[in-house]
């Protein structure tokens, strides 16, 4: 019979709670504790049962900006079909990938899932095109950084909680983010994780959107080392593939390929160097990579991807439109600057028009910026 008074936090009572999301038992050495955090900017009690990084994960889900990924675009927009990756589906293969690599080495996910949850928080509408324009329109007063972006999203511009602006994460995830925007020194091996992940995600599926919006067929893609290397696998593993499942096949190997590699590649490194603790490893170059072998094939085809993918006459075309679309919005509202949403108005009277104007256009999805900018056309 069950007990009618029972409470979920008496079942919290059954465990040493200094110990409960602190245990090194399934963590290898190296790994980064969560009772090594060095907590939050606003200070608060601990959950009874969420460690610091799953709350920091949950507020990631729960923010506003995070929910506006799913209609922001990673390559391409709706114009070219319903398959491809949104910024929101991107960031969830990342997630998957982050995942997949830090538990294979024994490290800390909820800090990693965190930092993968949080990477792209910061895009503007229409990807780095969006970003390229909200650049030259802020030349002069710090440019736009979609990295930075993201920290200005999680520091200051949500608000959801009444004793803090922002979400008020923990300082490894801040300062996580901000390697991704200047990349200096050597973080944490979990956000070194959340990075190189990120790599094999876009490229893969990049690939992936590419040849199923018309864009790149199989044969030019044997130009390139990596996508040849996966053919040849999945040719002498089966015969008479169809097309579609022939691209899928090597499509999934590419992520199998640069997965093993970059775990075989670490796994020798943290041997060469030693490394037993976290602390260790960040007094280092970054050891989460590829060898050196993946690493030259990935950049042949980020070579490869620029040349036939992202500046494609059809995408480039796409990207004046854009370009047009932002400016003219941007315009509008350094001239109605009362119009601009509340929301803004810290950003306003505490750092400039340009900036809240970008901070606004920014928070946009694809579909609200065109309706903003057919509407002042």
């Amino acid at each position: 019979m069950t007990n009618s008074n029972f409470d979920i936090a008496d079942s919290f009572d059954l465990v040493d709670s200094s110990n409960f999301f602190t245990s090194q038992n399934f963590l290898s050495p190296y790994a980064f504790l969560t009772s090594s955090s060095v907590g939050r900017r606003y200070p608060e009690s601990e959950h009874p049962y969420r460690s610091a990084f799953q709350r920091d994960r949950d507020r990631i889900i729960h923010c506003a900006a995070f929910r506006r990924m799913s209609e922001k675009m990673q390559v391409f927009t709706a114009e070219f079909g319903n398959y491809h990756r949104t910024r929101l589906t991107h960031t969830m293969e990342v997630v998957c990938i982050s995942r997949t690599v830090g538990r294979v080495l024994g490290l800390n996910e909820d800090l990693i899932e965190a930092a993968a949850l949080l990477h792209d928080i910061g895009h503007p509408p229409f990807g780095h095109c969006g970003e390229s324009v909200l650049g030259m329109l802020l030349d002069g007063e710090g440019n736009f950084d979609h990295n930075l972006q993201a920290l200005r999203i999680v520091e200051k511009l949500e608000h959801r909680y009444v004793d803090f602006p922002g979400l008020n994460l923990s300082r490894e995830l801040l300062d996580g983010q901000l390697y991704k925007a200047v990349k200096s020194g050597t973080p944490l091996l979990e956000i070194q994780v959340v990075d190189v992940a990120d790599s094999v995600a876009y490229d893969t599926h990049d690939v992936d959107d590419a040849m199923e919006v018309g864009l790149l067929n199989t044969e030019q893609l044997m130009q390139t080392a990596l996508w040849k290397r996966s053919a040849m696998r999945v040719r002498s593993r089966w015969t008479n593939l169809s097309e579609v499942d022939f691209k899928q096949a090597v499509v999934h190997d590419l992520i199998d390929i640069q997965v093993s590699n970059i775990l075989n590649a670490v796994r020798r490194r943290l041997i060469e160097y030693d490394i037993k603790t976290w602390e260790d490893a960040i007094k280092l170059p970054v050891l989460v990579l590829p060898d050196s072998e993946i690493a030259e094939q990935k950049k042949e085809m980020e070579l490869f991807l620029l040349e036939h993918v992202y500046r494609h006459p059809k995408v480039m075309l796409f990207r004046n439109k854009i370009t047009g679309w932002i400016n003219k919005i941007f315009e509008y509202y350094m001239t109605n600057i009362d119009k601009l949403p509340k929301k803004y108005e810290n950003v306003l009277q505490q750092e400039s028009k340009r900036r809240a104007i970008a901070d606004f256009i920014a928070d946009m999805t694809d579909r609200s910026a065109r309706l903003y900018a057919s509407y002042l056309m």
